[in-house]
């Protein structure tokens, strides 16, 4: 069992990667991106065609958020609507393929980022680094189950 000193520790750790996540997100180069419409794009590539209620919920914000965004990505052609089959007074979204090519540049971009920062190490370190850290993730899902909270949405990248 590891002290509490040293669970601070790692959660001081945490919040400082999320702290440089947010920073890479929000750099020069991102500016085209801001994770609001990564999100979008990334669920839609992830998991198809949508409802907006839907896309509102996975993202967990106000329909009517959802609905602006989705008209910006729409403006930019970066999302397609169509009717819904299943009931014609609703749409499902898509994204297009002009969504699909920019959000793949901006995951070249990340990668290219991180494999910048991490010169200096190997594969194999790498590897054993993500290996702990989805070892992290699922424990700490476990713990907070056991306690009855409900672990918080956790963003998969969109591969």
């Amino acid at each position: 069992m590891i002290t509490t000193a040293t669970a601070d520790e790692l959660l001081e750790l945490l919040r400082s990667i999320m702290r440089a996540n947010r920073t890479a997100r929000l750099g020069p180069e991102s500016e085209d991106m801001p994770g609001w419409k990564f999100a979008v794009l990334g669920l839609l590539a992830r998991e198809g065609e949508q409802r907006l209620g839907q896309v509102a919920a996975h993202l967990e914000v106000d329909p009517s958020v959802a609905s602006r965004q989705v008209a910006m990505l729409e403006q930019l052609g970066f999302v397609t609507r169509r009717p819904d089959p299943a009931d014609g007074r609703a749409q499902l979204l898509a994204i297009s393929p002009a969504g699909l090519a920019a959000r793949d540049g901006y995951l070249a971009m990340r990668a290219r980022w991180v494999a910048e920062a991490l010169q200096g190490w190997d594969d194999a370190e790498v590897t054993h680094l993500v290996a702990r850290l989805r070892q992290l993730v699922d424990d700490l899902h476990c713990a907070l189950a056991a306690h009855h909270r409900p672990p918080a949405r956790v963003a998969r990248s969109a591969s």
